[in-house]
């Protein structure tokens, strides 16, 4: 069997048919989060990219809008990002701010490089996105002799006062400034011999500057996926933490160093909105893994984006770190203050739905408990306190599907986090996935599953040593 239910997620984003990976250009404009991604209308599988197009108000409940960027001579849409320009500094607007999409043109090109072309395009929009302009003059950025040339990440720097391009090259990224979004400035490469490295480019960079909690220190992040790799593990997406000073970009952490945005599977190409009130860094990201993206079951479409997170930055004691919170789901309310000591398993009540929920665990050194979101018989995550360190394993196993993808997408991970008194969970349960934060949001981890429910409340299993529920509430998803 290679279908799942038609029943669509509650609380994530799905195209209306077809195929999706990539979000782009996400924007925040009058009142609106503009959510473009990569599309393909006409197929459940990757093929020629269109930018869909959808808006929301609350980053819950989706409008479907027209595709906005269609293939042309030039090639097919890539990824890319959108920015207000606020001061018409483009000459395209000059009437009252409008929207330009900066994308990748994507194109065959037998005998170079590795078989194709890839240069910077813009579009731009005075209808709060609903039609797109190409700009007649496209590429702004020619092709500098590599293939892998793409997913332009645009910002304005209010220090430089320039229009900031972070571009993905190869195995680096390359920073363009510009001062009116048309003519553009090599400045710098970033990359070689820092973080990680696989077989396959890197891809859809995304450079913003966060306070760091509790200081008024402030750092830069730079986001970085790595996708199609031959490791098992897959596509992954990694952040950089350092300084940015208009052209160049340097790493506070030894070049060795690898910080990972999500310990899942299931977290790619993730990417900030542009503009968001009250200077707020929300991010969203492809909910799949290059590794089966293309066989995952499904029937009228394949494809969907992650809840949204509210990013910040921590000082911990191996330096700056990030933090995630969910945003904008319905918040628990049946929360339980009283203690529960569990002698072998705890269960809430049993009704289905898709869930957000966050539960306080005291475990005694020694102890192992398994946490299952949506069938108590089969474990989701397996948590173990050993010394001053949480282990946490990753478990994984698909119920649907055929051979080969089964072979590609079960799975048993394990990764760890410092403990530091008891340990925080918080989760989102929907169709088909499964978003955890633990420690705070120090740690994320993001699963697809194939299951036909959307969730079941939080169901945990002791194993051995001693457990102290501190601390749950659970609440269904509007």
């Amino acid at each position: 069997m290679n279908t799942l239910t038609d029943t669509r997620p509650k609380a994530h984003f799905t195209p209306p048919a077809g195929w999706l990976n990539d979000p782009n250009g996400l924007v925040f404009f009058e009142g609106e989060y503009h959510l473009f991604y990569q599309y393909h209308p006409d197929s459940l599988v990757w093929g020629p990219m269109h930018w869909g197009h959808a808006v929301t108000r609350d980053l819950v409940n989706w409008e479907h809008l027209d595709i906005a960027l269609w293939p042309d001579a030039l090639g097919t849409c890539f990824s890319g990002s959108a920015v207000v320009d606020i001061n018409n500094t483009s000459g395209l607007f000059p009437d009252k701010p409008g929207l330009v999409a900066i994308y990748t043109c994507h194109r065959d090109a037998p005998g170079f490089d590795r078989g194709y072309i890839e240069e910077q395009c813009i579009a731009y929009s005075h209808d709060n996105g609903r039609s797109w302009i190409k700009y007649a003059k496209n590429p702004v950025i020619s092709t500098i002799g590599k293939s892998d040339f793409r997913d332009p990440k645009v910002f304005w720097h209010e220090a430089s006062q320039h229009w900031i391009m972070s571009l993905a090259v190869s195995q680096e990224v390359h920073f363009y400034r510009s001062s009116n979004l048309l003519d553009w400035e090599f400045c710098s490469r970033f990359g070689e011999g820092h973080g990680a490295h696989t077989a396959h480019p890197w891809e859809c960079p995304d450079l913003f500057q966060l306070q760091v909690e509790g200081t008024t220190e402030k750092r830069w992040v730079l986001l970085i996926g790595l996708g199609a790799s031959e490791e098992a593990f897959g596509s992954f997406t990694q952040y950089f933490v350092g300084e940015f000073d208009g052209k160049n970009f340097i790493n506070e952490n030894q070049p060795e160093t690898i910080l990972l945005m999500d310990e899942g599977r299931d977290f790619y190409a993730a990417q900030s909105w542009s503009d968001a009130p009250e200077k707020q860094r929300l991010a969203i990201a492809w909910m799949s893994n290059w590794k089966y993206a293309n066989q995952f079951p499904a029937s009228s479409y394949r494809g969907s984006m992650s809840s949204a997170r509210t990013l910040t930055l921590s000082q911990q004691r191996d330096g700056v770190r990030m933090k995630q919170q969910f945003s904008a789901l319905t918040a628990p309310t049946n929360q339980l203050s009283s203690s529960v000591l569990i002698n072998d398993t705890w269960c809430a009540e049993t009704d289905t739905g898709a869930r957000t929920g966050y539960a306080h665990l005291n475990l005694a050194t020694g102890t192992s408990v398994e946490l299952s979101f949506f069938d108590p018989a089969s474990a989701d995550l397996r948590v173990t306190l050993d010394e001053s360190c949480y282990r946490f394993d990753i478990l994984r196993a698909s119920a649907q599907g055929e051979a080969t993808f089964k072979g590609l997408f079960d799975h048993h991970y394990s990764c760890e986090l410092p403990a530091t008194g008891s340990l925080r969970l918080e989760w989102t349960t929907d169709q088909n996935s499964l978003e955890v934060l633990l420690g705070g949001g120090l740690m994320s981890i993001t699963q697809l599953v194939t299951c036909s429910e959307a969730g079941a409340p939080l169901h945990i299993r002791r194993l051995e040593g001693e457990c102290l529920l501190e601390e749950h509430a659970e609440a269904l998803i509007a």
